[in-house]
């Protein structure tokens, strides 16, 4: 069932994009440091969407490593903390009374 929703979204999201790219296929000149060239519109767009896309998806890897590396150190003091404690928990106490 979910298959089915999941078919039926795809088409959806595909038919509002036709529908965005026959509205927006007017020519717009998009100038740039060097140069000038002139696309459709809804091209444009998409391509700025995809642009911003993949630097917010880079942006979240490059952090969800950066955690990852805090977190695989914080592991790594936790356990040589434990071990501390074991250690000086192994040690006989000496009562000086």
């Amino acid at each position: 069932m979910t298959r089915f929703i999941s078919i039926i979204f795809i088409v959806v999201i595909l038919l509002l994009v036709l529908l965005f790219t026959l509205l927006n296929a007017e020519p717009v000149s998009l100038n740039y440091y060097l140069g000038q060239v002139e696309q459709p519109l809804a091209l444009i767009l998409v391509v700025t969407f995809v642009a911003g896309a993949l630097i917010g998806l880079l942006t979240s890897v490059v952090m969800i490593l950066s955690a990852r590396h805090d977190v695989s150190k914080l592991r790594k003091q936790i356990k040589q903390t434990e071990q501390e404690v074991m250690n000086l928990r192994s040690i006989p106490i000496k009562d000086k009374h």
